[in-house]
């Protein structure tokens, strides 16, 4: 490696080209996290230059390069930009943006300085992307060609569809534009008098002022490794963005046509980031999907448990002893497909009813076994319904009978091993999931859930979600042919039918004594059997009302079938018979298959 320190001027000046390899992840620097800090920076060289004190340059990091060989005849040097990119991005963009500003004031001096460092000269170009000193990865090569040939903010606005008072436009190279100029407008505040000693100043530091270490990889130097060892500035990189790199710079050391497997299998990861990059899970286990999916198919296609914080060390251990890349990212893109699919079943389909159950559930260790359930058996949607089914029902009846999870994850890899191979894979998964006694892995059977059912506090053992889900389940079970459909949405909400105030309006029994009864009432107000789902709006009118008046309005406004067949009288006794006829609908959508081995 050769490092040396240069300046903006000193990197952009020649006539050549910093090309960002499409491999690497698009502009992700937002303005709060790292377009502020660096302008803070550079307004503190621009002052200290403006006051005319000693000015000694800022760094502002590093950049690794490697050069690429050109053509003969080739005007321009070329370089891949290894680490770094997001930092040369944002430089660029504020350079035109100074640019365009002096352009507007009529700093035709300091308009053609900055020309010079974001232009390289027309003669040594083969075509009109060329000009730029840099060119961004694929996705954001339209965006940075319209943010560098828009004049002002008013004609990129336009070029947005965006109106003249809007201060975003939503995309993130367009915003990075619009920030700077307006942070440089009003810095050097044109309308005061002298504002062209601010234009200089800030010309001069912004070329010539700030400094970065190029470090130029040798052909001996390995730019993966290089590149595994550096992050952009606040925006560390994700063990996507890491094994999307591995895998590219492997196919142009095997020399293949890069850019041909990107568009075919990695595209769609980068155009899609809202989807791919979105953060899923809550609090410290939240990561981006795209880490998400990736661990799912580690877990699937090596059958065994791959740890979060070893993600990328764990793919590229397993790709370099599994085939080629090109076939690596064949079956990234096919597992992705089916995994993108957990998210698209038509609603009502078993397929998004048990999805839906399993994120109410929050039990993430099932989706290796779903993800490697589809993408072996996709042809064979009713063996799918099966395993669906009794993996849902295997999960319910152990959450309601209050049994651990803490051994799921390995359950689940060893369940992972049964789903590849020809013949009938319901039948295997059954066979597994029923062959267990012990606490930690057991199907509980329909004495065990009945008993669970019927007696156990759900509300105060579940929580809200989980509750919720059951009591979806249970309406779902309770239609008919003739029952009109109902769309679950947020607003409802869980309701106690004996509410939990029940001292005003709900006597207790006469002829027990009352502290057994007390006991007796409060262990039940918190079972299946005395809960619902209300309206938000029906929900707190009624509350803690007597039954009369909370029944004549359940009745009245709910279009549920949990509520149609409700009591006349409500009391401890209801209650028991209710659990036990919504335990009879539990069965029937959470089965236990006969023959089981117990």
């Amino acid at each position: 490696m050769k490092p040396d320190t240069l300046t903006p001027k000193e990197i952009f000046s020649p006539n050549r080209r910093l090309l960002v390899p499409l491999f690497q992840r698009p502009y992700v620097w937002n303005q709060e996290d790292q377009l502020e800090p660096l302008w803070s920076d550079i307004v503190n060289v621009a002052d200290r230059q403006l006051q005319g004190d000693v000015v000694k340059p800022h760094f502002l990091g590093a950049m690794v390069l490697e050069a690429i060989e050109t053509d003969t005849g080739d005007e321009l040097d070329k370089w891949l930009v290894i680490d770094g990119q997001q930092r040369m991005t944002t430089l660029q963009i504020a350079l035109e943006a100074l640019c365009d500003l002096c352009g507007e004031l009529g700093q035709d001096k300091h308009h053609k300085l900055l020309l010079k460092v974001t232009r390289n000269d027309e003669e040594a170009c083969n075509d009109e992307d060329e000009r730029f000193k840099l060119w961004p990865t694929t996705v954001d090569q339209k965006h940075f060609r319209t943010v560098m040939t828009c004049r002002s903010p008013k004609e990129l606005k336009t070029a947005y569809g965006r109106k003249p008072e809007d201060v975003r436009i939503k995309q993130s190279l367009g915003d990075c534009y619009l920030y700077f100029h307006q942070a440089m407008t009003e810095w050097i505040r044109p309308t005061d008098d002298g504002f062209e000693k601010r234009v200089e100043a800030l010309s001069l530091t912004m070329r010539d002022k700030l400094r970065l270490v190029v470090i130029d990889l040798k052909e001996e130097d390995d730019a993966q490794v290089i590149f595994e060892t550096l992050n952009a500035r606040g925006t560390p990189l994700l063990p996507a963005d890491l094994v999307k790199n591995f895998l590219f710079y492997r196919a142009r050391l095997e020399r293949q046509n890069v850019d041909e497997l990107y568009e075919k299998y990695w595209r769609g990861f980068d155009e899609d980031d809202a989807y791919w990059r979105k953060d899923i899970g809550r609090g410290h286990t939240a990561r981006a999907r795209i880490d998400w999916f990736l661990q799912n198919y580690l877990s699937a296609r090596i059958q065994d448990e791959v740890s979060t914080s070893h993600l990328y060390t764990a793919f590229r251990d397993f790709s370099k002893s599994n085939g080629t890349t090109v076939a690596r990212l064949a079956d990234l893109h096919r597992y992705a497909k089916v995994y993108r699919g957990f998210d698209e079943h038509p609603k009502g389909s078993r397929a998004a009813v048990f999805f839906e159950r399993i994120r109410s559930m929050d039990i993430l260790s099932v989706f290796p076994c779903a993800l490697e359930l589809f993408a072996a058996h996709g042809d064979k949607p009713d063996e799918i319904a099966k395993v669906l089914v009794d993996i849902e029902s295997f999960l319910v009846r152990r959450m309601v009978c209050g049994l651990n999870t803490r051994g799921y994850n390995r359950f689940f890899v060893d369940l992972l091993k049964q789903i590849p191979g020809d013949g009938d894979v319901a039948a295997r998964v059954q066979s597994f999931l029923k062959g267990f006694s012990s606490d930690s892995n057991r199907w509980p059977d329909n004495d065990e859930f009945r008993k669970a059912w019927v007696t156990k506090p759900i509300y105060d053992m579940l929580v809200q979600g989980r509750i919720r889900m059951l009591l979806e389940a249970l309406e779902q079970g309770l239609r008919e042919a003739k029952t009109e459909a109902i769309s679950f949405n947020a607003k409802l909400q869980i309701e106690h039918l004996m509410p939990r105030a029940w001292q005003q309006h709900w006597p207790l029994p006469i002829g027990v004594p009352v502290d057994r009864a007390k006991e007796s009432r409060e262990h039940l107000l918190h079972t299946i059997g005395n809960l619902t789902l209300l309206n938000d709006r029906l929900n707190p009118s009624i509350s803690n009302g007597n039954w009369d008046s909370k029944l004549k309005a359940i009745l009245a406004h709910s279009a549920l079938n949990l509520n149609r067949q409700l009591k006349q009288t409500w009391s401890e006794d209801a209650i028991r018979v209710r659990s036990e006829t919504l335990f009879a609908a539990a069965t029937a959508i959470w089965q236990y298959p006969s023959g089981a081995l117990r």
